[in-house]
């Protein structure tokens, strides 16, 4: 496991309904990111990477024709939806290529946000990011085949998560804060109905689809409340937070 990083500059992710700006070009390797939500609906970003020989054209026409994923899209992980008005800082690593930056949320009538233009095109590379300053998380989060390790209690305020999947497979570490009118059993039946409907929990942001041997880190802000911490990633045997991966904690 490496050491917590933050960078001095961060680049701009915003999104609205139905659109995410960003620049076109970022550096290789290690950048921080700063993803505010604008719109009226939860949104979040997945850096899709996309293959040699393939482009951001072919990554159009291939979501529009409602096919399985193709195997020349690289899922690369990402920043977890946050609610309407909250704000990420994401760090990671990005290797060279062309990506395809999207948010998959589903709209009120089911409709993936990407169906409806939510993608950008984004070049990482060839340059690479300056060397990054380091920075002390508040807690470490050791992802596994299925289950979360903390280093220590979640602290108030906008505390500094250190990510690290030690599992052999994709791992998430979404949080999600629990309204009084919503209760835990509520929020995992929505995942499991295909997120159709109301959702019961504030989406409050975390990292998707970390590949394993990976580190991500991230920062918002925690309001006092309920909250969970779980990976909502399906396979044969159901959604991991019914495999294990589920953190409850409150912050007061």
């Amino acid at each position: 496991m490496i050491a917590a990083i933050v960078l001095a500059a961060a680049v701009q992710i915003q999104a609205t309904d139905y659109a995410l700006s960003l620049p076109s070009t970022i550096p290789s390797g290690i950048n921080t990111f700063t993803f505010e939500n604008k719109g009226a609906e939860p949104h979040y970003v997945r850096f899709v990477r996309i293959a040699p020989g393939h482009s951001i054209d072919d990554f159009i026409a291939w979501q529009k024709s409602e096919t399985s994923i193709p195997d020349w899209l690289i899922s690369s992980g990402g920043i977890g939806t946050v609610a309407p008005g909250m704000t990420e800082r994401f760090t990671a690593t990005l290797p060279t290529g062309t990506y395809a930056a999207i948010c998959t949320y589903p709209a009120a009538d089911g409709t993936p946000h990407v169906a409806k233009g939510m993608y950008a095109a984004l070049q990482v590379g060839p340059e690479a990011s300056p060397e990054p300053t380091p920075a002390n998380e508040d807690l470490t989060v050791t992802m596994h085949d299925h289950g979360f390790q903390l280093t220590a209690p979640v602290p108030p305020g906008r505390p500094l998560w250190h990510i690290h999947n030690n599992g052999s497979e994709p791992h998430q570490a979404l949080l999600v804060r629990l309204p009084e009118t919503a209760n835990e059993f509520q929020e995992r039946l929505w995942f499991t109905k295909d997120s159709r409907g109301v959702r019961p929990g504030v989406p409050t942001g975390g990292v998707v689809e970390l590949q394993p041997d990976a580190d991500a880190w991230f920062s918002v802000e925690l309001k006092p409340g309920r909250y969970l911490l779980i990976c909502t990633v399906l396979e044969q045997e159901g959604r991991h937070f019914d495999l294990g991966m589920i953190y409850r904690f409150t912050i007061e």
